[in-house]
């Protein structure tokens, strides 16, 4: 028994010695495309889709995306609200199939408001800042899941993404 938890011990040192000093291996290449697909709540119920061009695939550990975003929105019963905004996103390679990122948008909205007889819309200046994680459950399809600020749009949201 004591020999069996020697060479235990020596396999959890090997294997915390190797995985300390291996260098993740980024997830995506440089020109790999990514669409992403979202629903959710918080105000209201609404949506994004965007698409996500790998900039650099090997910059701290993970990758940097730019891109674009649409965004949907049914923030309170009768409002509505629409914004499209190029995107930045930095991703941090946990391991291959899960990396954590951050995205930074700023682009155009569009709110309109109608209700018994009285309708009004205007433009506003859309920025969004959210923080998620991305799990790829084979080579191509991730699941994802975020939370953030996004003004008039949803800050809790969960969806997919397709690599192409």
């Amino acid at each position: 028994m004591k020999r069996f938890g020697k060479i235990l011990m020596i396999a959890a040192l090997a294997m915390a010695s190797y995985s300390s000093h291996a260098e993740l291996a980024p997830q995506w290449s440089k020109g790999t495309m990514m669409a992403n697909a979202e629903l959710g709540v918080s105000p209201g119920f609404g949506g994004a889709v965007s698409l996500d061009y790998v900039l650099f695939d090997d910059w701290w550990k993970g990758h940097f995306t730019v891109g674009g975003e649409i965004d949907f929105s049914r923030p309170y019963k009768h409002e509505s609200a629409f914004g499209l905004t190029p995107r930045a996103t930095y991703g941090l390679n946990i391991t291959e199939e899960f990396e954590v990122h951050a995205t930074a948008e700023l682009g155009m909205g569009f709110w309109k408001y109608n209700y018994d007889g009285v309708h009004n819309d205007d433009t506003f200046i859309l920025h969004s800042e959210m923080v998620g994680c991305r799990y790829f459950f084979t080579d191509g399809i991730a699941v994802m899941a975020e939370t953030g600020y996004a003004n008039w749009f949803p800050e809790l949201r969960v969806g997919v993404t397709f690599m192409f």
